[in-house]
């Protein structure tokens, strides 16, 4: 028999679902509620800061889109029930003019997955999936229709605000002149009548010298300009097709038809309908100064710099800067669902197949595009495809879990596979993600599942080479019971999240900076939903009410910490134990409080069990054979105030230690219950915490928590035990 000290580096692995035996060191068994830093540890994870009530209805069916125009123009549009509205990153909703109704919104069957929206600047072109796109009936173009249509400025530069599209403005492309009937047929241009009358139109056939070109061209003023051919449709229905939502200067929005150019050239066969005409538009994107849609397995892109222009601007030669129409081609059928853009062209998918359409250094023109599948995998169309860096993250589920997968795209090469990042935890995220948020210089991602409504699934990373990383590890945040994760965005260090509870949407926010804390307070106070008020005392009942901004999930776990306000009980838990429900957001408390601001909100947990720990030889192997019986456990801290040690030698009947690492030096064998935080201000310390385990590795469980307001971050630690083996010791 012999004494093995094991050390386990660092705590940061996040969940494994392999066998622990071949787990990595810093893997765990578990982890709830927690932030895995590869610079300071495994901390408690930041608590959601109330913004504001946004609805007061909790649907859970609206679509979400997130508008950053620069760092101090940032909203949330929010379409349900038929209807768009738009609110700042402080909650305050901002007035949406829709002077021609919310017609276009028609037919929608679930808002989450029916509707698609891309910003462009102050634009952001909105896409019903269930409106088949149509031309206007017979005629329409040579009236200009009075109706309110918006066209975005293609003016070279910067106006005088500094915007480089220019201010938001009303116009409509000018009507294609009246064409009765053709004059005439000739073979080539200088075969034209001089004396033709004005507005004479004459179709010219071709010959070697244009490539038997055939085009159309009208007298006009003395010349000949080139023409569409007469008696056809040319004009876009404007009401079946994507509508803007423009920011304003006042800080209004307006929501209105687009305008859309009609053809004006050509006629049915030279210049073609748009491929989405007849069709429903699948997704919208902005690329290389083009507007473009995805159109079953078609990607549509417009004029270069003309964003409502998809029609080719003369017969006679072929411009770089025409509209783009182009296919997925494949042994199966392609239905392109979503695009995302990389460092040289865009990967498209489409339900099982995944295609890269790459431009040379001529840029986007068709001589140049280059579109070819590159790895076959079944994506979920509701989550469609994130980017993050140099990598696009889907999600693939079968079996009633997610796995997701990371598509590396390199400059000059396409991927042949897509690695599975979830490959040592296939079984934790459940089936049923609808959306994927990535944050680029966090290196991290946030999952959102229906299978799991009132979580968020964290994959946090680093890459040390191209192809090794030092941190792939997946973890789980969970919020109130009931409460559900519609959306959510990240904007320069936070995560916004749209929450539905039970008394409506309300918009809150995740700081995730590692310094950040409430002004409020001088440390960060641990409680979601977190918001600031102020009590009312009345001194006949001896008694301080609260009214809450929003109703509790639970009441048990509701939480009132002092504000720094209180001096000497700063930050520290008003008794719940005193607390008095008046009514469902009306709390009493006994006594006065109200000498200054509260920070109210609800307790979460914070938890992580670590895996079953194995001696291990020289090449890092566990060793299954013999007998490990582990004695003690000593894990490091910093910055901690608080957690409490849950271990089972015997994998039943924990034994439940509280710490208060500030006062571990008057430690005498009695518990450190968290009674302390209600009555001393917080005391935070760095160190370690030596506590006993006597149980077989193979049977024992630890587990750490910490339920409370307070901090704590773990970095290390290390196991103690007794090995024997019959046929050798070590």
């Amino acid at each position: 028999m012999s004494l093995v000290v094991k050390s386990i580096p660092t705590l940061i692995g996040g969940v494994s679902q392999q066998p622990a035996h071949v787990r990595s060191s810093d893997q765990l068994e578990s982890q709830t509620n927690g932030w895995s830093s590869i610079a300071l540890g495994l901390s408690k994870r930041a608590p959601s800061e109330l913004i504001k009530r946004i609805l007061d209805t909790n649907t859970t069916d609206a679509f979400i889109h997130t508008i950053n125009r620069d760092v101090v123009e940032r909203f949330v549009v929010v379409i349900a029930d038929g209807r768009i509205r738009v609110f700042d990153m402080s909650g305050n909703e901002r007035t949406v003019r829709a002077a021609y109704g919310w017609e276009y919104l028609d037919g929608v069957t679930r808002f989450s997955e029916d509707i698609n929206a891309t910003t462009v600047a102050d634009y952001t072109f909105i896409v019903n999936r269930k409106k088949t796109c149509q031309m206007a009936a017979m005629g329409a173009d040579t009236q200009p229709d009075e109706a309110y249509q918006i066209w975005l400025n293609r003016r070279i530069g910067q106006d005088t605000n500094g915007d480089p599209f220019g201010p938001a403005e009303r116009y409509q492309y000018p009507p294609n002149p009246v064409i009765a009937a053709l004059s005439g047929v000739v073979q080539r241009f200088d075969k034209l009548p001089e004396t033709a009358n004005e507005g004479a139109v004459y179709r010219i056939t071709g010959d070697e010298s244009t490539g038997f070109t055939s085009y159309y061209v009208r007298r006009s003023g003395g010349v000949w300009d080139e023409c569409v051919a007469p008696n056809q449709i040319n004009a876009i229905d404007y009401r079946t097709m994507p509508h803007a939502l423009i920011s304003e200067i006042d800080g209004s929005f307006t929501f209105a038809p687009f305008s859309w150019a009609p053809r004006r050239v050509g006629d049915y066969d030279t210049n073609p309908d748009p491929a989405f005409i007849g069709r429903p538009i699948t997704k919208v994107f902005f690329y290389q100064n083009r507007l473009s849609f995805l159109v079953d397995e078609n990607c549509v892109m417009s004029v270069s710099g003309d964003f409502g222009n998809f029609w080719r601007m003369t017969q006679l030669d072929y411009l770089e800067s025409d509209v783009i129409d182009i296919g997925a081609t494949s042994t199966r059928v392609s239905r392109l669902i979503d695009a995302t853009t990389h460092n040289d062209g865009i990967l498209l998918t489409s339900d099982q197949t995944q295609f890269s359409l790459t431009n040379g250094e001529l840029g986007v023109t068709t001589a140049s595009l280059a579109i070819r599948p590159t790895t076959n995998f079944a994506v979920n169309a509701r989550a469609g495809l994130t980017p993050l860096g140099s990598e696009i993250y889907f999600a693939v589920e079968r079996n009633g879990h997610a796995m997701i997968r990371e598509y590396t795209r390199l400059a000059g090469s396409d991927a042949t596979t897509a690695a599975d990042v979830t490959a040592h935890c296939p079984r934790y995220i459940p089936a049923g993600v609808h959306q994927i948020v990535a944050a680029d210089d966090l290196s991290t991602l946030f999952v959102l599942t229906d299978g799991a409504p009132s979580s968020v699934f964290v994959y946090q990373f680093y890459w040390t080479s191209s192809d090794e990383k030092a941190q792939s590890a997946w973890h789980e945040w969970q919020f109130a019971e009931g409460s559900k994760v519609v959306s959510a965005a990240y904007l320069n260090g936070d995560v916004y999240l749209i929450m539905a509870h039970s008394d409506g949407l309300y918009l809150e926010r995740i700081e995730l900076e590692p310094a950040a804390k409430p002004v409020q307070a001088d440390n960060q106070i641990y409680i979601d939903r977190r918001t600031v008020i102020r009590g009312v005392y009345d001194p006949v009942a001896d008694l301080t009410e609260f009214v809450l901004p929003y109703l509790p999930s639970t009441q048990d776990g509701f939480r009132l910490v002092r504000s720094k306000g209180f001096t000497s009980q700063a930050e520290t838990l008003i008794d719940p134990d005193t607390y008095r429900w008046i009514a469902p957001t009306v709390i009493g408390v006994i006594g006065q409080h109200q000498t200054a601001d509260v920070l109210a909100g609800q307790e979460y947990d914070f938890s992580f069990e670590l895996s079953t720990q194995y001696v291990r030889n020289s090449r890092g192997e566990a060793i299954t054979t013999g007998r490990t019986q582990l004695r003690t456990m000593s894990i490091s801290y910093t910055g901690t105030a608080f957690f409490s040690t849950s271990v089972s030698p015997y994998g039943l009947t924990p034994n439940v230690e509280e710490v208060l690492p500030a006062k571990l030096a008057d430690f005498t064998g009695k518990v450190l219950g968290s009674e302390s935080l209600k009555l001393n201000q917080p005391a935070y310390h760095s160190g370690s915490y030596r506590f006993q385990i006597y149980g077989q590795n193979t049977s024992a469980r630890i587990k750490i928590s910490n339920r409370t307001h307070v901090a704590c971050t773990f970095v290390h630690a290390e196991w103690e035990a007794q090995y024997h083996n019959r046929s050798r010791t070590i």
